[in-house]
């Protein structure tokens, strides 16, 4: 099977740290933290983090850790807490 690539050949240049998710409908300011099921911070992002790309309701996240490891694939837990102290949460998964 040597003709079989699995990889997108549109994604080759790829690499972990051009990869992202986006967070949207969010407040003007905001708290995102992302945990595994296990409860372990993965990451904090603070929302409007001044990056280019962040709009008054969106921020981006580069599916990189807190210890600056890339993340696997799984299903994660994430919070949005507002200046108010009024916490959303909800779930996403990541499939590499």
């Amino acid at each position: 099977y040597d003709s079989v690539h699995w990889e997108n050949s549109d994604r080759a240049g790829w690499t972990e740290h051009s990869r992202r998710l986006d967070f949207f409908g969010l407040p003007s300011r905001c708290t995102i933290r992302i945990y595994t099921l296990d409860g372990d911070l993965v990451d904090t992002v603070d929302h409007p983090s001044g990056e280019a790309m962040a709009t008054a309701s969106s921020e981006p996240w580069n599916l990189i850790s807190r210890d600056i490891q890339a993340i696997v694939s799984g299903v994660y837990l994430f919070s949005v807490e507002y200046d108010n102290g009024d916490v959303q949460v909800g779930k996403f998964v990541v499939i590499k």
